[in-house]
């Protein structure tokens, strides 16, 4: 193959890649003050409290806290987000690891012991926009 041709081959597979962009919108009681701490995850390893994909920070109005990832190639993805409300940049908890701080996970997924599964948080993103919502609790 030529140097052009195999140029050419490489632009349209670039091109055939679509980018995805994403917003999440976050409900949070109206009452509440503080930064949405957002961590997007592309991979079961490390979430939710390994190393994210990316991370984003939001400032609540009206009970309602909006972030967009943009640019993400179609794949599954979860997010893990928390209310810091004292401004430490982490979920704090009491004496028995149970979270001080309104938290949430894409889907709205809850498990009964520690967080839940890259599975039960996944959600798909495809090309174009896409928009998923998050309860606070």
């Amino acid at each position: 193959m030529k140097k052009p041709t195999l140029f050419l081959a490489l632009l349209a597979a670039i091109a055939s890649v679509q980018a995805a962009d994403l917003r999440v919108e976050f409900s949070v009681p109206a009452q509440k003050q503080g930064a949405v701490m957002v961590a997007l995850f592309d991979k079961d390893d490390g979430f939710p409290r390994g190393k994210p994909l990316q991370v984003a920070t939001a400032k609540p109005a009206d009970g309602k806290a909006v972030v967009q990832f943009a640019g993400l190639p179609e794949g599954d993805y979860a997010v893990s987000v928390f209310l810091d409300e004292n401004g430490n940049a982490k979920l704090d908890a009491n004496v028995f690891g149970v979270p001080t701080e309104l938290f949430g996970f894409s889907r709205n997924a809850r498990s009964p012991m520690g967080p839940p599964p890259f599975a039960d948080a996944a959600f798909r993103v495809g090309p174009g926009g896409n928009l998923h919502s998050i309860e606070l609790k």
